[in-house]
């Protein structure tokens, strides 16, 4: 491998370690291929800086391409293909600029990077290891903040059924997660080096594995604690009704057409009437799930709303409605809460009840940057241009309290952590994943939010348009999903209840700190390094001399 003298073979190792991280993730869920990925991606790019980012372009490129292909299936032909290109595309550029990075660290020649490391002292070795692996949250933490944030299929998210290893997140988030898989995939590559260059295995290569081993020993045991701690004291359940009316897409966007409209809305009721008929406590509807009545039969809708709530009444349901609302013409992505005795239709115009808007909206699918500046920029957002809301909001059913958090919302770290008060006994997400049709999307997208359950030992619900609806228990174990998950019905569980108020967990308290701690330490390597290349350079230029 020399930067001048391109290897034809570094780009086919570019795309396969692309494919192995690839296959960490939903569909597949291959959970040891994400800790082979990083390894991978370093022994595909081992060249100079430049060089490296280019290689490792391409394995990113390659992995974002073929896991994020679920944008494909939005219906809307050629901004399908455009968003995929440019998602996929910006994300690649993380993974360039990590391994870049990390042979911009490496101390010594990288176009003969086996010889190099066995020249390296074991504290050489150990300390390019953990630079790495910091760097790989560095940079997954900011994919999932630089322009509100990409933090989707992070490198830890994979493990979430290593329970005791997934537990760790109690403590750091799940990043902290990715930086156990990292270094030891790093550490694993290292000893792999040091093999083959003197063509035989001693257990003295081992030795590279000892700062992996020990954080994994560490994460293990901050599990394991955590594991070991009981849960509050049970003070019964909520029975929930979560609707699934699998609405194709283009159905929710052709509002204007009264057919259409009419089979959603009595879709919905009918759904709704089967799920009262089940006894909830509660009834939820996903998110955008409330027609568009002016295209309706008025009879017909007064009709059908007051055979429904009669029974809510009777019954004294709560509901969770996803719907847009609108403040001084401004139109938000919201949840509301109604009361068992109220009529939805008398207080749909006034809304006095509880309600909380979507505050991290989808860039070019609910807005649009600078769009206020150039009013132009509104067409190019196929659902309108929604405002942004103010904070979360607390939603009090006396027997229980829950918090909404809308579509991707539940895979942002820091909106659960905040919308996981004391007094909040489950989150619950309304969603509409009916934009990937019936795509692995959906798993790639509960999955990331099963982390929401662990980090704040919390329950997670989920109600979906299409998709994973279910409950997330506090160990991140999934409930009352039921195959086929894109199908149409009614998913009916029931949520325990503890005793309150609820103690914050460590990363609840601290929030993204070992996070914002690598791209800190980041930061202090570059310049360290910087300073280190300045002294050789000038030392070089006086030997010249």
């Amino acid at each position: 491998m020399d930067d001048g003298n391109p290897n034809r073979s570094d780009w086919i190792k570019a795309v396969v370690a692309g494919l192995v991280w690839s296959c960490a993730f939903a569909p597949l869920q291959c959970e040891p291929a994400a800790w082979l990925a990083p390894a991978l991606v370093l022994w595909a790019t081992a060249a100079f800086p430049k060089r490296a980012f280019l290689l490792g372009l391409a394995a990113g490129a390659t992995h974002f391409f073929t896991s994020l292909c679920w944008v494909l299936y939005i219906p809307v032909a050629g901004s399908n293909v455009m968003g995929w290109f440019a998602l996929s595309g910006y994300c690649s550029l993380y993974p360039a600029m990590w391994a870049a990075f990390c042979w911009w660290l490496f101390p010594g020649q990288p176009t003969t990077v086996g010889e190099a490391v066995a020249a390296m002292s074991w504290r050489q070795r150990l300390g390019w290891g953990a630079s790495c692996a910091l760097a790989w949250v560095a940079m997954e933490c900011l994919r999932g903040w630089v322009i509100t944030g990409f933090p989707w299929n992070y490198l830890g998210g994979s493990q979430l059924d290593w329970t005791s290893l997934a537990m760790l997140a109690q403590f750091t988030g799940v990043l902290g997660v990715s930086l156990v898989v990292a270094w030891g995939s790093v550490g694993g590559l290292l000893v792999f080096w040091r093999w083959r260059e003197q063509d035989r295995f001693e257990p003295s290569l081992l030795k590279d594995l000892a700062g992996p081993a020990a954080l994994v020993l560490v994460a293990l045991g901050l599990g394991k604690w955590a594991l070991s701690q009981p849960l509050a004291e049970p003070r019964g359940s909520l029975k929930i009704a979560l609707v699934q009316p699998a609405i194709p897409q283009t159905v929710l966007w052709n509002v204007n057409d009264p057919v259409s409209q009419s089979n959603r809305f009595e879709h919905m009721m009918d759904l709704s009437d089967w799920a009262v008929a089940k006894e909830p406590d509660l009834l939820v509807w996903p998110e955008a799930s409330l027609p568009p009545f002016w295209v309706l039969n008025p009879t017909n809708v007064i009709r059908r709303m007051e055979q429904l709530e009669k029974i809510i009444a009777e019954q004294s349901v709560w509901r969770v409605w996803g719907a847009d609302t609108a403040t001084n013409n401004v139109p938000y992505n919201s949840a509301v809460l109604v009361p068992p005795e109220d009529s939805f239709l008398r207080g749909l115009e006034k809304m006095e009840w509880p309600n909380y808007a979507k505050r991290h909206l989808v860039m070019f699918g609910e807005y649009v940057p600078f769009s206020e500046q150039l009013p132009f920029l509104k067409k190019l957002a196929p659902v309108g241009n929604f405002g942004r809301g103010g904070g979360e909001v607390v939603f009090d059913m006396g027997k229980a309290k829950t918090s909404v958090i809308i579509c991707f919302e539940d895979v942002v770290p820091k909106l659960a952590r905040r919308a996981a008060t004391p007094e909040v006994d489950f989150l619950l997400n309304l969603t509409n994943d009916g934009w990937f049709g019936d795509s692995h999307q959906q798993w790639q997208h509960a999955r990331t939010a099963a982390w929401r359950a662990i980090e704040n030992r919390r329950p997670l619900v989920r109600c979906c348009n299409n998709g994973i609806t279910g409950w997330v228990d506090e160990y991140g174990r999934f409930h009352g999903v039921t195959e086929p998950v894109h199908s149409t019905g009614v998913r009916v569980v029931e949520v325990p209840l503890r005793t309150g108020p609820h103690a914050p967990t460590v990363y609840q308290r601290a929030g993204d700190w070992l996070s914002w701690a690598c791209v800190l330490a980041c930061g202090i390597l570059a310049v360290r390094r910087g300073a280190h290349l300045k002294k050789d350079s000038a030392s070089g230029g006086e030997a010249a001399k």
